[in-house]
């Protein structure tokens, strides 16, 4: 009798415990369902990750990509990034004041180029930081005041506001801070990457290879590591990305965090991007 007894108390635990467990991955995935599909940014000193859309996303990635191909410092980034966020809100706008466009709202009539030129996130870019570097000393000058010493806004005080959130998001692009940007895209699917090659390209020290069912980043530091992996995130919106693996760091889709991001050494650091099926 006893033992029958304990045979079907270890039975109602087992299914308890069987239907709790469902109860709580059921729990999960509706959470996880309700997280907006967009890109994740983790500010330091903020409760929640700042949200981003995708087309801000790929055309911040642009911005910082394009400070590596003119061999200038992460401070520069932080200077653009702050400028675009003011301007257009990182959006690369058809429209503005008078005749000002793009990422920068760039004005034709100024000299900064054409409408076609300025519409491009690559060439306005250079643009901006072809102007940027022509002040002594802009590396250490106030974000916001050397911003606009460029720009030459009606408004001189705007750019500040933004500088903490540009800082952040330029320290994920360049690889100082580590885990701190992810992109949820849960239906996406699809084989163009184009733009995710050029941006990575202009990392320093990292070879990107296409395996078909997924992408290989070999980076010759963890900084450049990191940064080609979050540059890449940015623009794989289309890919349908299932997860992304850093060294023993790994993100899966469907979460804002990397979890328990642990230091990345060595001179090769290897990032797998797992494409989805």
């Amino acid at each position: 009798m006893r033992k029958r007894t304990a045979i079907i108390l270890v039975v109602t635990l087992v299914v308890v415990g069987a239907l709790g467990f469902g109860a709580w991955k059921g729990y999960e995935w509706l959470v996880t369902r309700m997280i907006p599909n967009a890109c994740y940014l983790q500010v330091e000193g903020a409760e929640e990750p700042l949200r981003l859309t995708n087309e801000q996303a790929r055309n911040a990635s642009i911005i910082v990509a394009e400070s590596y191909n003119r061999g200038l410092s992460e401070q520069a980034a932080v200077i653009a990034l702050a400028t675009a966020w003011q301007e257009s809100g990182l959006r690369n706008l058809n429209y503005g004041d008078r005749d000002s466009l793009g990422l920068f709202q760039q004005r034709p009539s100024y000299d900064w180029g054409t409408e076609e030129q300025i519409m491009d996130p690559w060439y306005s870019s250079g643009r901006f930081y072809e102007e940027l570097i022509k002040f002594e000393g802009w590396e250490s000058t106030d974000v916001n005041d050397i911003a606009q010493k460029v720009q030459r806004s009606g408004h001189p005080e705007a750019y500040r506001k933004h500088e903490t959130n540009a800082r952040a998001l330029a320290g994920a692009f360049r690889g100082s801070r580590e885990g701190v940007f992810t992109c949820i895209n849960r239906d996406a699917s699809g084989t163009d990457h184009g733009v995710l090659d050029k941006v990575v390209a202009a990392v320093p020290g990292v070879k990107l290879q296409d395996n078909g069912s997924d992408l290989t980043m070999t980076a010759s530091n963890a900084d450049s590591a990191w940064s080609a992996t979050h540059l890449a995130i940015a623009n794989a919106a289309d890919l349908g990305v299932e997860k992304v693996v850093v060294g023993g760091n790994e993100w899966k889709q469907g979460e804002r965090t990397w979890k328990d991001v642990r230091p990345v050494s060595g001179e090769s650091v290897t990032v797998t991007i797992k494409l989805r099926s």
